[in-house]
């Protein structure tokens, strides 16, 4: 195989992934997944308690999941993961009591797990062995025939910050324009919005069919342990991944909570449950946009400085948030996830730059260990203080509290 059919294959990776993450994307039930666990698990701490089980199960799977990738393959992975989820959603739209919500949050659980990093490393790898092949080309054809443009040769302009924005935009799009359909549809039956979603996850499935998968170094060895353990060795020496550690556990802590937990908040608020679709929509929609400028906004100000900025403006319009009713109130989170959307790849690309191919899906999956934790430990303690005071109180706690990730913030080094 020429450089050029081999660079075409791997390109292909890219546009595959972007569908894939965007028919993920369609999950029409989000707007209403809270309530819909409200409704049939009737407090807020149970709604926290399957949210927790969740994550809880995500950290047990995360680092063997990533280990299971580097060691067995990332397309297989791939294929796993969109059918564990699918078995996922089949529990969670029969669903009538609290066991149907654990299977459902353990199988998702596993099939995030087994994703977790992985579409990342092939990302990260297929437009490494691009440019790769880009270099290997430039240096057999002749400095003429370029000129003469008798043969053009491949482009090495595949920058992985650009691809994982628009990448990340790909889930959010999909979810934006399913948080208005699903909003219509839950407005006719409350299960419908999940049957719904089972559809394009089938889909997805398909399409992951179609990835090749890309070169890189891989252990000798197949132990899934000793793979784990070499990897967690390499994650404590690097300075910068521990900073991204806690603070990608800071993050999880209070503003994942935040954002699990949107649902109830907007209902506290005053704000009518046929509004949610549209609001999910804008929400998705602008950390969509967040995704797509992220590249072009760390260029111009540093990678260092549009985070710790872009998280200051979100944890102070969540914070006025809760000084407001109705309207205003959806519009100042809705603001806010633009700021969560540039934060995003920005922090996935300093991840990736202190990272060798080889290990690359595991140590990915230990630094997304560091944002589950944060969720599951601090998602079923902030249910129990919505309950005992209200949703409104915990908003503006996880707010002060976010300040934290930001001190953290202070000690990253900004690589390019």
């Amino acid at each position: 195989m020429t450089s050029r059919e081999t660079a075409a294959k791997l390109k292909s990776n890219i546009w595959i992934i972007y569908v894939a993450n965007f028919l993920k994307g369609l999950m029409f039930f989000l707007p209403i997944y809270a309530l819909y666990l409200q409704q049939e698990l009737f407090t807020v701490f149970n709604v926290a308690l399957i949210i927790s089980i969740q994550s809880v199960f995500v950290i047990l799977l995360e680092v063997p999941s990533g280990a299971i990738a580097d060691l067995f393959g990332r397309k297989n992975t791939l294929i796993v993961a969109n059918i564990v989820a699918i078995i996922a959603l089949i529990f969670l739209s029969i669903g009538t009591s609290l066991i149907f919500f654990i299977g459902y949050a353990i199988f998702i659980a596993l099939s995030e797990s087994l994703n977790s990093g992985t579409d990342i490393a092939i990302l990260f790898d297929s437009i490494k062995n691009v440019n790769k092949e880009a270099k290997k080309e430039a240096i057999a054809l002749s400095k003429a025939a370029i000129e003469s443009k008798t043969i053009t040769p491949l482009s090495t302009d595949i920058h992985f910050k650009k691809v994982i924005g628009i990448n990340s935009s790909m889930w959010q799009i999909g979810a934006s324009i399913s948080a208005v359909i699903g909003g219509v549809l839950a407005g006719q039956y409350l299960r419908l919005p999940i049957y719904a979603t089972i559809i394009p996850f089938i889909l997805a499935l398909i399409l992951t069919f179609f990835i090749t998968e890309p070169q890189y170094q891989k252990e000798k060895h197949s132990n899934i342990l000793t793979h784990i353990s070499k990897s967690g060795k390499l994650f404590i020496k690097k300075k910068q991944l521990l900073i991204l550690f806690v603070a990608g556990f800071l993050f999880f802590a209070f503003g994942e909570v935040e954002h699990q937990l949107n649902a109830i908040f907007f209902s506290f608020k005053g704000i009518p449950i046929e509004y949610f679709g549209l609001i999910f929509a804008l929400i998705f929609g602008l950390s969509s946009l967040g995704f797509l400028i992220s590249h072009a906004v760390s260029s111009k100000f540093g990678n260092k400085s549009t985070v710790i900025i872009s998280e200051i403006l979100s944890i102070l319009l969540i914070f006025i948030a809760t000084l407001t009713f109705g309207i205003w109130t959806s519009i100042l989170i809705i603001i806010s996830s633009l700021f969560w959307g540039i934060r995003g790849p920005i922090i996935t690309h300093l991840t990736n730059l202190e990272t060798a191919s080889k290990n690359r899906a595991t140590i990915i999956s230990i630094g997304n260990l560091g944002n589950r934790l944060g969720l599951a430990i601090c998602v079923p303690i902030f249910g129990i203080i919505s309950d005992i005071y209200n949703i409104n109180f915990v908003f503006q706690l996880t707010s002060g509290l976010s300040f934290t990730a930001v001190f953290v913030l202070l000690f990253l080094k900004d690589k390019n």
